[in-house]
């Protein structure tokens, strides 16, 4: 049986213009806050120009066995 799991992503999002994006999975979290220092503690002082980095919440298929 299926089901589904809410979690955090955060993504690395690069910018190449106005119109064009790129983005880069970098993990999966619990919570908001989980995600958001983890952010901090990748990114804090060595984000560079056109990227950033987000949560973003989304939904994962988990298999159950019983």
């Amino acid at each position: 049986m299926m089901t589904t799991k809410v979690v955090w992503t955060l993504l690395l999002v690069t910018a190449y213009s106005g119109e064009d994006f790129d983005f880069e999975p970098i993990g999966s979290y619990d919570t908001i806050a989980e995600c958001y220092v983890a952010s901090t503690q990748e990114f804090w002082d060595d984000m560079p120009i056109n990227q950033e980095a987000l949560c973003i919440r989304t939904e994962e298929l988990i298999s159950e066995t019983d």
